[in-house]
């Protein structure tokens, strides 16, 4: 399998034809780009198939455009795996502008015959990392949660040793 290709971060021209902000690629190439202002502070990490569209996007509605001054290029072989760059990307350097990308999932199945391996990579995931701790420490304290009492025993009418 190929491995995704990362380009150094370069300054911005902002005025630019929009395929020369993308030399590295090449068309049909699966990109995830960044964005970062003159502090070097993320602005916007995004993913597309086309480049050229989506910057052409941004440039026109994008209110973050003016504040641009650092891109960097990324490209990868598929599409699974440049949307979790994106998510571990945005996780990670937590842009100003992103919105897409930073709603943690509110709910999940979870099954309790599955590898737990699996589970806790799942949750990983898709949970956000507070959550997880807090979880952890709840999970690792089992006397917090006393377990529901059993009825007494089943008493036939037959027995005779039935009190009602």
């Amino acid at each position: 399998m190929k491995e995704p290709k990362h380009f150094p971060v370069r300054r911005l021209d902002r005025h630019a034809p929009n395929w020369q902000l993308l030399t590295e690629t090449r068309v049909g190439n699966r990109i995830l780009y960044r964005f970062y202002d003159a502090d070097r502070q993320p602005l916007y990490i995004g993913i597309t198939h086309n480049g050229d569209s989506r910057i052409a996007t941004h440039r026109r509605r994008s209110s973050w455009w003016p504040l641009a001054e650092y891109i960097a290029i990324s490209t990868y072989p598929d599409w699974p795996s440049m949307e979790e760059a994106e998510r571990a990307a945005i996780r990670a350097e937590k842009p100003r502008f992103n919105k897409a990308g930073t709603q943690w999932r509110q709910q999940v199945i979870v099954r309790l015959d599955a590898d737990p391996a699996d589970v806790a990579a799942e949750l990983h995931r898709i949970a956000r990392p507070e959550f997880l701790a807090e979880l952890a420490a709840h999970l690792a304290q089992p006397d917090r949660f006393p377990q529901p009492s059993p009825p007494p025993p089943p008493c036939f009418a037959d027995d005779g040793a039935c009190t009602s």
